[in-house]
């Protein structure tokens, strides 16, 4: 079944620095940390894109006009956990549903949903379009919480072949600031095919 994806939250932190990126592109004046920033922000979005991947903690939701198959893979591996699943009726009133209903599996990737033990999905008419709705949180570093501390995230967990490619970018628009259309560099997308792409 087909289905949309709505990003909720997006990543709080990018996967380098702008202070990284420029000792990488040899930049030693701050006159253009925020344009740096931009590139960073350009790079994680091209290869997350590229990867369909998440690398710092986001939000995002998937909608179906359905009920979906399961098992059903979670887009944008790795699955850190899944926040809520709600429908909506025929007359647009949204139920809830308890998660204990389901097994979701952070361990595969890309992440994995079925239905718990004897438990199927309700037998209601829904709405014609946008009926079911999954959000769930992804990405390799994400905050780590416990009743009483929140733990700032791990960076280091994101893949080095990602903030090479990272940086490589950020060189390359360094280099080329004239306005002309000029391609990304092979080696950006080479990076990332490093430890192949997923595919959902």
């Amino acid at each position: 079944m087909n289905y949309s994806m709505k990003l909720i939250t997006p990543p709080s932190v990018e996967p380098v620095t702008v202070a990284e990126a420029k000792i990488y592109a040899h930049i030693d004046h701050d006159v253009d940390d925020s344009l740096i920033a931009t590139w960073i922000k350009t790079a994680r979005i091209l290869a997350e894109s590229h990867q369909r991947r998440a690398y710092y903690e986001q939000t995002w939701e998937l909608s179906f006009d359905g009920f979906p198959g399961l098992p059903l893979l979670i887009p944008r591996p790795p699955l850190v956990r899944v926040v809520s699943i709600k429908y909506y009726d025929y007359q647009n009133t949204m139920t809830s549903m308890g998660l204990s209903d389901f097994i979701i599996d952070i361990n595969h990737e890309p992440g994995r949903l079925t239905h718990s033990y004897d438990t199927t999905w309700p037998t209601v008419t829904l709405k014609p379009i946008d009926a079911v709705r999954i959000r769930f949180i992804c990405g390799y570093a994400h905050q780590s919480t416990t009743s009483t501390t929140t733990f700032a995230p791990d960076l280091e967990d994101i893949p080095d072949n990602v903030r090479d490619a990272i940086y490589l970018y950020c060189g390359f628009r360094n280099e080329n600031r004239s306005g002309e259309i000029v391609e990304i560099p092979r080696q950006f997308y080479d990076l990332l095919n490093q430890d192949g792409i997923y595919t959902p």
